[in-house]
């Protein structure tokens, strides 16, 4: 049995919903890099969509398809970003400057907690919310709104360079803890933790160099 076509869709129609799409108010207060890439997104499709005039079914189906298509880009954009969380996984908060402001050494012992909970993902968050409390007590590191975990890492390098591949594997299991629907296992949670504490106790490199690409993680286990 030959499955039906999909019903004509008006070209008009499509690009209407698309602006109506990127035009929503969630959108709002995306920030400058954001709304710059969602207008290219759909500068980009309603190229595409002035090009299907609706007289055909297989013109019809690429509509629909280029519907589909934004909604999971955007998506996509906005988990990746940050603005949209996994809120319903995580019992804590996620945003590295979250109120109320506890001390690098209350979030540790909460992410301790929540390792022996089994609460991976929230202890994941907190250990790398500690290393960012830690760092902006000792000036090392200026927390923006909004900074991500990836650009808390990449200052951290700056004064503790031979760190830097921990510290990007660290943001890393962040993103996956706070955005992605995969759970961060046991180990990737006690590694940055015993990361942040071995941070903790030790003195920043303030020498002009570059952050190094070795990693040499002495003293902390593997």
């Amino acid at each position: 049995m030959i499955p039906a076509a999909p019903p004509p869709v008006d070209p008009d129609d499509a690009r209407s919903r698309i602006r109506d799409e990127l035009a929503k108010s969630e959108y709002d207060d995306s920030e400058g890099f954001v709304a710059w890439l969602l207008r290219v997104i759909e500068e980009w499709l309603l190229s595409l969509a002035d090009g299907i005039d609706g007289s055909s079914t297989a013109q019809a189906a690429i509509a629909i398809v280029l519907l589909l298509l934004l909604g999971a880009v955007v998506v996509l954009v906005l988990r990746r970003t940050g603005l949209i969380r996994r809120g319903a996984v995580l019992s804590v908060a996620s945003a590295l400057d979250a109120e109320p402001v506890l001390s690098a050494g209350e979030l540790r012992d909460s992410a301790h907690r929540a390792i022996a909970e089994e609460r991976f993902d929230d202890a994941t968050v907190l250990a790398l919310r500690s290393l960012v409390r830690d760092l902006e007590v000792r000036t090392l590191l200026d927390v923006t709104v909004g900074m991500t975990a990836h650009e808390a890492a990449a200052s951290a390098s700056h004064s503790f360079p031979d760190l830097t591949s921990r510290l990007q594997r660290g943001a890393d299991a962040f993103d996956t803890a706070a955005y992605s629907h995969r759970a961060v296992a046991a180990k990737q949670a006690e590694d940055l933790l015993r990361l942040t504490e071995y941070i903790a106790e030790s003195a920043p490199d303030l020498t002009d160099s570059e952050p190094a690409e070795g990693d040499q993680f002495a003293g902390v286990a593997p």
